[in-house]
């Protein structure tokens, strides 16, 4: 009786384990349902969709297809575990999405159908604006250095800019490249002047594939005129990385009236995080990817044929 439980043991894991395995064994079928709407939910239909497998190590020819009036389209075929999406229709910004299948049953991707949903946003409003991407090395070491970001130069006598948007102030102590404390305080001339954190490490809008990630209109409130960072070998977690997906809105050149409230001011944001690297120059290098818009309104969206800063061969800007 023992033998014959054994037996039905070994038959079941003999039959079951081909039939649902992981995703490094191979290709097997998928079906896909791609939905797209639009960033307030409603279906787009006629968006054109790119959808690419693998066979293998061999990238298959991409399926093409348009989205009905409900904003399907669905797809059946075979591929390895990644599968990568693209959507695109006039007056609205690229979206793309990537799906790893991880299990697969009876030769097929599980879940069956994986049913993906795609966000697209409008083109509204693109305006020119000054966009950089790149280090700037910082002049002085503890002391403050104002940076102009339409000139995207640091202020006489230091370089050639005249407004200081941003005042950087940088202090450090390097005894090797991995024995070293550091920090950077980021101020603003400006009463009214400031930054804030834009987050969105949750399945929002502004993470789910589209060209155009960041807010479209800057707020009017929850500015701070000080944003402090510090880099130490000797912090907790120092060599690890960090998968927060952080940016930052700022306002600057901001003007008042007699009663201290707001009259104008310049708006732009920042992709990424805003970082300092204290060991690789004589003072410090800050890495920035900035864009200000100049007309003084809120509008975020940049028009990348239009960018008004003179950029180096290895910038990459091109993103609205």
């Amino acid at each position: 009786m023992k033998y014959l439980k054994y037996f039905f043991i070994v038959l079941f894991l003999f039959l079951f384990i081909p039939c649902l395995s992981f995703a490094f064994l191979g290709s097997a079928e998928t079906r896909i349902i791609v939905k797209v709407t639009t960033e307030t939910g409603e279906p787009l239909d006629g968006a054109q969709i790119s959808i690419g497998m693998k066979e293998g190590h061999l990238k298959k020819e991409a399926i093409h297809g348009v989205t009905d009036s409900n904003g399907v389209f669905e797809i059946s075929g075979t591929s390895v575990s990644d599968v990568s999406i693209g959507v695109d229709k006039q007056k609205f910004y690229h979206s793309s999405q990537h799906h790893d299948f991880f299990y697969k049953k009876f030769g097929r991707w599980l879940p069956w159908p994986k049913e993906i949903s795609v966000f697209m946003r409008p083109i509204v409003n693109p305006v020119p604006m000054y966009v950089r991407h790149r280090s700037f090395e910082i002049p002085l070491i503890g002391e403050e250095v104002g940076f102009d970001l339409e000139k995207s130069d640091w202020v006489i006598p230091h370089g050639q800019g005249t407004q200081a948007d941003f005042i950087f102030k940088i202090d450090r102590r390097v005894a090797s490249y991995d024995d070293f404390d550091a920090s950077m305080v980021l101020t603003f001339s400006n009463k009214l002047d400031g930054i804030q954190v834009f987050k969105d490490d949750g399945g929002g809008i502004f993470n789910t594939g589209s060209q155009f990630r960041l807010p479209r209109i800057a707020p009017l409130d929850g500015y701070q005129n000080t944003l402090k960072k510090t880099r130490s070998t000797s912090s907790p977690g120092f060599y690890s990385h960090s998968g927060e997906d952080i940016n930052y809105l700022f306002r600057v050149r901001s003007e008042v009236d007699e009663n201290g409230n707001l009259v104008k001011a310049m708006y732009g944001k920042i992709k990424g995080k805003i970082e300092f690297e204290p060991r690789r120059s004589k003072t410090a290098k800050i890495y920035l990817y900035y864009y200000l818009n100049p007309d003084y309104t809120r509008n975020l969206e940049f028009d990348p044929k239009r960018n008004l800063s003179i950029v180096s061969g290895d910038e990459r800007v091109e993103q609205p």
